[in-house]
This record gives C-alpha cells, structure tokens and sequence, in this order.
C-alpha cells in the first residue's frame, strides 16, 4: 500500500517481460531516490477490471510516468487521458523513432535501453515536478486566443487584405494572434507553443522577423512550429504579429483558407481553426 505522505507515481508501460527491469531497476527506484511512491497496476490488488482500475489510478496519481517504446496503443491511450486530466507526465522511449508526430513537441527521456542513464533523469525530473507544484500542467481552458479582436472559439471568418511583400513575386497577409491568460486567482502561469496547419498554399509563416520552423503533415499540407516558448502569468497577455506568405496567385478575391492554430503544452494539444477570407489589395 502507498505510503499517503509520499507523491503517488503511475507507472505506463506495455505488458511485457523486457520491460521488467526497466521498471524494477530502473523507474521504481529513481522515483524512490526522489521521494515518491511509484506502482504498477500489476503491482497492486483489486476487484474492478483492469482497464477501471488504470483509468482509476491515473485519476488518483500525483505524477505519471509513460514508457512509449513500441508505439504501444494501450500506452498512447493512457497517456491521452493522463495529458486530458492535466496530470504531470514524464515521458521515456528507448528509440527516437518510437515518438509519434503529435507528441514530438513534448520532452522526453530518450533512454536507448541503459537503466543506468534512465534512473538520473527521472530522479530529477520527479524530484522537479514535487518541488514545484505551482508549475504544474496548466488547464488550457484558461487561456483565451484571439485573432486580432475575434475569439477562436467557434471557427470564425475573418477578413484579411492580400498584399505584395517586398518580393514581387510573393503575396502575403499578416494575422495579430493575442493570447490572454485568465484572470481567475487559482490558474497557473502558461507555458507552451504555437504552430499553424495551412494547406500547401501557405510557403512560410514568419514571427519577429524569421521564418518558423515547416514539417510535411502526414494529412496533408504543412504544420508551422514557433520554437520559443510563451510564459504568460495569470491575468496577462501576449500579442505575435504574424506574417503569411504565399504564392502571388494562390489566392483569388474572396478566397476562404482554413488554418488551424495549435497549443502544444505538456496538456493534449488544443486546437483552434478558423478560416480566412482575402481582400486583394493591388
């Protein structure tokens, strides 16, 4: 039985024999070293089913800690719900090319099967997690986005005038993303990124003078990641001029484009879509 006195660690990892020392050896006692109790479900005894009883522990866990080697299922769904519930998640792999795209945005222990590099890592990242429980995974509900002066909050039309950059062979538009966080006494600072979706017909979005980082979607078109960081404390505000680029006859008078806005955090990622209707300015 838990030790109530002491944060509870969740452990999630796949039903295997390979992964027995990882946990005996390895996660157990770093999170022992940092002064949490950490479990198994197979380590414990109950009477519910098995599948009642994880979700039931990931509720109750103070800290989770998710092994995704193998692009488990069972894992990933765990994890999901874990990320949903704000839970703090440490994530671990073996092998970077177990990370799947929608998680790559979050850190991970990337411990290529060596206990001995594994069992430091955790130690410092529960011992972090215990010592700074204000800085815990923010509710994303408590921000507020906006384009300019219009909530992203039920896929809104906005008007943009298409212009020509400085490159005459290059149009683009420029969006105001501000970003509140609510005034509520008990919320937390917020702290995560922002990308974009955009069809193929978007080349470059640029923030503060510099193009962002474009990687191919499996779906289809383009995500867009700003690489550094928001930190925005409770009751304030963030404000990023963005600049869109595009081919010069991408887009014809009152063309509508749908673009998503992405907040990655250690939450499950909240999206954001809405859609632009362009003016030509000649």
């Amino acid at each position: 039985m838990a030790d109530t006195a002491q944060p509870f660690v969740f452990v999630l990892m796949p039903f295997n024999k390979k992964f027995e020392d990882i946990y005996k050896l390895g996660i157990k006692p770093a999170c022992e070293k940092a002064g949490a109790y950490p479990e198994r479900v197979d380590d414990q005894i109950f009477q519910e089913s098995i599948l009642q009883r994880i979700y039931n522990q990931i509720a109750k866990a103070d800290i989770i800690i998710a092994d995704m080697t193998g692009r488990n299922p069972n894992v990933f769904y765990e994890t999901g719900y874990a990320h949903a519930l704000g839970k703090p998640v440490i994530l671990l792999t073996q092998e970077t090319e177990d990370i799947p795209f929608d998680l790559k945005h979050y850190p991970h222990i990337i411990y290529e099967g060596s206990i001995s590099n594994l069992i430091p890592d955790i130690e410092k990242r529960v011992s972090w997690i215990i010592k700074n429980p204000e800085k815990r995974s923010f509710s994303q509900e408590q921000l507020q986005i906006y384009i300019g002066e219009v909530p992203l909050s039920s896929n809104p039309l906005i008007d943009s005038q298409l212009g020509y950059s400085d490159n005459l062979s290059m149009t683009g538009f420029e969006l105001q993303v501000n970003v509140h966080n609510s005034t509520d006494s008990t919320v937390q600072t917020a702290n995560f990124q922002i990308g974009f979706f955009t069809s193929g017909k978007i080349d470059h979005i640029f923030i503060g003078g510099k193009t962002i980082d474009k990687i191919p979607h499996p779906g289809g078109g383009f995500i867009h990641i700003y690489d550094k960081r928001f930190s925005i404390l409770p009751g304030a505000w963030e404000a990023k001029a963005c600049i869109f680029s595009a081919n010069l006859n991408s887009f014809l008078q009152n063309d509508e484009e749908e673009i998503v806005l992405r907040i990655f955090s250690e939450n499950v990622p909240k999206e954001f879509p809405f859609r632009v209707k362009f003016i030509k300015v000649l």
